[in-house]
């Protein structure tokens, strides 16, 4: 009977985290297709960068954690906003690696079908004791933060007017 709560509370868990990214998926197609687009050109890179900020933000966010524990409550109110941000860029990146990965295993499948099944499996797989937990969740959420980084820098790239425009 003590594995029943652990099992069910899985079973939540799988559901709610497809369900969470499947929504994401459907409120924001092009940032996830530009995620989707970035992992695939440059993976690498992706996970280097998510690297990189996790490393920095969280640093930050553990600084400012320990200093509202020391010297004053106050910045516990920064260090929960940085740690909102990477979890929002978390949310933001998820997808656009689950639709590669459809795209890379269901290939002949509707979009909508393998954005579902490829949900499902990151989820589960994330799920798995020890490797999934120590290792591709890890891996997971530090190249999410890193698409969604990525995909924001695109974009602000995208929007700076160009600079070889004579004003005379």
């Amino acid at each position: 009977m003590e594995l029943l709560p652990f099992f069910f509370g899985s079973f939540l868990l799988w559901v709610t985290g497809t369900a969470v990214i499947l929504v994401f998926i459907g409120f924001f197609p092009t940032f996830t297709v530009q995620g989707a687009a970035i992992v695939r050109q440059s993976p690498r890179w992706t996970l280097l960068v998510g690297l990189v900020n996790a490393f920095f933000f969280g640093t930050i966010a553990l600084i400012l954690l320990a200093l509202g524990q020391n010297v004053s409550e106050i910045f516990h109110l920064p260090a929960l906003l940085f740690l909102l941000g990477l979890a929002a860029g978390v949310l933001f990146g998820l997808p656009g690696l689950t639709t590669l990965l459809a795209e890379r295993l269901w290939p002949e499948k509707q979009p909508t079908v393998r954005c579902g099944y490829a949900a499902a499996l990151l989820v589960l797989a994330a799920l798995m004791p020890f490797v999934g937990w120590f290792l591709l969740l890890p891996g997971l959420l530090v190249m999410a933060l890193g698409v969604c980084l990525l995909v924001l820098l695109d974009r602000l790239r995208q929007e700076r007017p160009s600079d070889d425009v004579n004003t005379m």
